[in-house]
């Protein structure tokens, strides 16, 4: 095959790979906006699918690897963060605190009654470790639905947009908009690979463009809702969510390249599983949920 004939094939796999992609996308986008509008516990329940499904095949992936952790344990764990997450501030004690202490102990627990002492440790590290990285990662969702800091005015002020869902669509602006940004700029652009060993793929040039966009993103959501930040606290969570989008997406690489797979699952035709599309959003959340109480009590 020729190079004309090399680049129209290549060409033709690239555009054809966008189109279950976009539809994947269509489809997910008012799934995820919906309930968050709705209130704090139509998110809670949104997060709890969205953890057992990503929990489910992370466990799967773990297994594929010939670990052993305990699925029924690591589920009531990450449902337990995300329970703490859901009626934080309701009662006079700290329950994720409580819920994280639970969690170690009931998967430890969970080990002692079986012969098989060689696997006991590091199924009781990967039970828990998995449930937190999914569930205590994303039950920050819920704690972002929970901020009732007022809006200002914005053009999108009419759609009478809670505090909380406002927050929760800034993650969303800033995760998707950087990986999409990254995702062209570094096909189109994108020589110096940044992490060959992790993502070959992924290019400083790509990562350079992702920036920028969660930048932009995280600016223009800040006057489209009317968040009650200056537009250089919009920037800063814009710099500090875009890092920390790129680097969650490397850290589910580290996993998949340890285990020697692609995606997690094939749930979302294009896209992988649901883990491989929460990757980057994992480390959003909990960043931009404490920069955001930062903001709100110390105005930039």
């Amino acid at each position: 095959m020729d190079g004309a004939n090399v680049a129209l094939a290549s060409s033709t796999r690239k555009t054809s790979s966008l189109v279950p992609r976009t539809i994947s996308a269509v489809i997910l986008i008012p799934i995820l906006i919906i309930p968050v509008y709705w209130g704090v516990w139509s998110t809670a329940l949104l997060v709890a699918v969205a953890t057992i499904i990503s929990l489910t095949e992370l466990y799967s992936v773990l297994r594929h690897a010939g670990y052993q952790p305990r699925y029924v344990i690591g589920s009531i764990n990450a449902l337990l963060l995300c329970g703490a997450a859901t009626l934080q501030g309701q009662v006079p004690i700290d329950l994720m605190s409580v819920a994280v202490g639970s969690s170690i102990m009931l998967a430890l627990l969970s080990e002692m009654p079986r012969p098989d002492r060689k696997r006991s440790l590091p199924g009781w590290a990967f039970t828990f470790v998995s449930a937190y990285y999914i569930g205590g990662l994303l039950s920050h969702y819920i704690l972002l639905r929970r901020i009732d800091a007022p809006l200002n005015e914005g053009p999108l002020s009419f759609l009478n947009i809670p505090p909380g869902a406002a927050w929760i669509y800034t993650v969303m602006a800033i995760t998707w908009l950087q990986d999409t940004a990254a995702y062209f700029v570094g096909r189109t652009y994108g020589r110096h690979q940044m992490a060959p060993i992790l993502s070959p793929k992924k290019s400083w040039e790509g990562a350079a463009g992702g920036l920028l966009m969660s930048i932009a993103a995280a600016m223009l959501a800040a006057f489209l809702l009317g968040l009650p930040i200056s537009y250089t606290a919009a920037a800063i969570i814009g710099v500090i969510g875009g890092i920390a989008g790129q680097l969650g997406d490397l850290g589910e690489s580290l996993i998949k390249r340890q285990i020697g797979i692609k995606d997690a699952s094939h749930l979302i035709p294009g896209h992988g599983g649901i883990l491989d599309r929460a990757d980057s959003m994992l480390f959003t959340a909990p960043v931009i949920y404490y920069c955001c109480l930062f903001v709100l009590t110390v105005p930039l």
